[in-house]
């Protein structure tokens, strides 16, 4: 096999925040790096640019498949993942990232709660864990899950970006609710 072939393709959106990077293997999303940001930014969050750059067809689609989810995504509606690459990780970890994509965007659950829906209830904890080596950020919604105190939790890119994903979340959810009827 070529090492053209071997190397991943990658999409990098450049955004007022930093460059998020997404890598794909064989037509599937293998990774995705957001800019840690520990403190909340000077300027509101906006997309610049894109670029992907693959050696095959399937991985230019999935490229493409991509970038249009995560612009959904920051729009609060996201659609259907493009397909993922799941690392190995322990079974345990693989449970938690699966029930995270069963949460619907706008929905917030604490750590105790998704650790009872995977059936280790006691496991808040271990929750955390899975979540905090969750590789595909913007893929598997994480971002989704709170602290049993309410708190936020953490987030691999900084608490930033999990309070603008869940603020979009929310505003999306806002504008899709039904609208009471006044007599």
């Amino acid at each position: 096999m070529s090492r053209t072939l071997e190397q991943p393709g990658e999409l990098r959106m450049e955004s007022t925040w930093g460059v998020v990077r997404v890598e794909v293997r064989r037509g599937r999303i293998c990774a995705c790096v957001l800019p840690a940001l520990r403190a909340e930014p000077g300027q509101p969050f906006r997309w610049k640019t894109a670029q992907v750059h693959a050696a095959t067809a399937d991985d230019r689609a999935a490229l493409a498949k991509a970038r249009r989810f995560i612009l959904s995504v920051f729009r609060g509606q996201p659609g259907k993942p493009p397909a993922l690459e799941w690392p190995e990780t322990a079974p345990f970890t693989l449970r938690v990232w699966r029930a995270l994509l069963t949460l619907a965007p706008g929905t917030v659950v604490g750590y105790g709660e998704l650790a009872r829906k995977v059936g280790r209830a006691g496991s808040a904890r271990a929750v955390g864990r899975a979540c905090g080596a969750n590789p595909l950020p913007l893929f598997i919604p994480c971002h989704r899950v709170r602290a049993g105190d309410g708190s936020l939790g953490g987030f691999s890119g900084g608490l930033p970006w999990k309070r603008l994903l869940l603020d979009r979340e929310a505003r999306a959810a806002r504008r899709s609710a039904p609208r009471a009827r006044h007599p």
